[in-house]
């Protein structure tokens, strides 16, 4: 009898800690299926608040993803290391062209073309 009283008031506490997370989350006008696997935060809250909307972050996302399958395409038997510093190089030329008023900090974009990278198509290079 313990033991079920005791599963019940677990239930309820889940219950209700999930429901003070939606809470939380609507508080701070955080939409999740708008944020892209949380990177949309991370973006947004470096520019300014007239920036940051989510077209800006689509936009941002789209010139890392173009500077990096170039990157890829010319640059095929490069070191990752030389590659992902011409991505990044290559990113923040092509945002400093959006012109925003607030700059995006190196490590976003370096995270940004990392994980870029990941979602690319495998290669038939052997790997040593």
């Amino acid at each position: 009898m313990v033991e079920i009283i005791v599963q019940y008031v677990l239930i309820v506490l889940l219950v209700t800690g999930l429901g003070y997370l939606v809470y939380l989350l609507k508080d701070k006008d955080i939409n999740i299926k708008d944020d892209y696997f949380g990177l949309a935060y991370v973006i947004l809250g470096s520019l300014d608040a007239d920036e940051s909307t989510p077209e800006n972050v689509k936009k941002i996302l789209r010139c890392v993803s173009s500077s990096v399958q170039y990157v890829e395409d010319n640059y095929r038997n490069a070191e990752n290391i030389f590659k992902e510093e011409e991505a990044i190089n290559m990113a923040k030329d092509a945002i400093s062209l959006l012109s925003f008023q607030s700059n995006i900090d190196n490590e976003s974009i370096k995270y940004l073309v990392r994980l870029v990278a990941a979602f690319l198509p495998v290669t038939n290079r052997i790997v040593e």
